[in-house]
């Protein structure tokens, strides 16, 4: 109340009064900041600021209460600089850094166009030491469409009289002839044997560890169509004719790595790596012979 009388009496003193804190021994002073003031306009005021000032303390006091607040804010203040400063530094040489390794790692991968994949490879299938390439079902329904869309005029059709044998098909090779037409290659011993034993190997032979042979017909000889009362399941073919069974076959498979040749050079050096010689020589020969007939006729 005597706060309120004196500011109505006009109290200097009593004017700069903003607030009593008498239950922390403060006293709130509202303060112009006459430095800051634009007094150029005459009706303009000077800017307030509220300051709490102890009644505790002295004039002196309440002054170096003040400069330690504000030494203490002024270095809080320098230290979170200093440290934003040295977080942003830090930042960038990170961010400097990644795009380094992101310019090099884009150097090193290099897009490799995609391999072309061959129809073959959804089944089982190798190729014999003489180039020929085998294939064989891997189930009942495999088995169906090998023979009724890939077994050729030719073709070898491969079987063993054992349960869970694979259906193989070796493929025969072919030459062009002179005329245009094409000619097929008989197949080769090592070649049949070849595919014979992986027929062995895809069967219940394998886990059995018994030793068996494999037959082969030609492809005319494989049809689908059963005796008059039979019935042929999927994957199951009619043999007619005469069968031709391989030597008993060791129970044996390895695993191939193929790599593929990047450049010119490279497949000029291996070009003639896995060239079947005897294939060649059955080729000129075969050759010959038309040779002469064109001369006869």
């Amino acid at each position: 109340q005597l706060v309120s009388v004196e500011q109505a009496n006009e109290n200097p003193i009593a004017l700069l009064i903003h607030a009593l804190k008498l239950d922390k021994d403060e006293v709130v002073m509202a303060l112009p900041d006459i430095d800051n003031w634009d007094d150029s306009d005459p009706d303009s005021l000077p800017p307030i600021h509220h300051v709490a000032v102890s009644i505790k303390d002295s004039a002196y006091g309440n002054a170096r209460t003040m400069f330690a607040q504000y030494r203490a804010s002024k270095e809080k203040e320098e230290k979170t600089m200093e440290a934003s400063t040295v977080a942003l530094k830090a930042a960038e040489a990170k961010a400097k850094q990644q795009l380094a390794e992101a310019q090099k790692q884009k150097q090193r991968v290099q897009v490799m166009p995609q391999r072309k994949v061959y129809w073959f490879e959804k089944f089982a299938w190798f190729i014999t030491s003489d180039n020929y390439l085998v294939v064989a079902g891997k189930d009942a329904q495999q088995n169906e469409q090998l023979v009724k869309k890939y077994l050729r005029p030719g073709d070898a059709y491969l079987h063993a009289e054992v349960h869970g044998a694979a259906t193989c098909i070796l493929r025969a090779k072919r030459r062009r002839r002179k005329d245009g037409r094409t000619q097929v290659i008989p197949l080769s011993d090592q070649a049949l044997r070849d595919a014979g034993t992986f027929t062995i190997c895809r069967s219940s032979a394998w886990s059995s560890k018994m030793v068996t042979s494999a037959y082969w017909v030609e492809s005319h000889q494989v049809s689908k169509t059963a005796p008059t009362g039979e019935y042929l399941t999927v994957g199951s073919f009619m043999i007619r004719g005469r069968k031709n069974f391989l030597p008993a076959s060791s129970l044996e498979m390895g695993l191939g790595v193929l790599f593929r040749l990047g450049d010119d050079a490279s497949i000029a050096r291996h070009a003639n790596d896995r060239r079947d010689f005897a294939l060649l020589e059955q080729e000129q020969m075969m050759a010959q012979e038309d040779e002469i007939q064109e001369k006869d006729e």
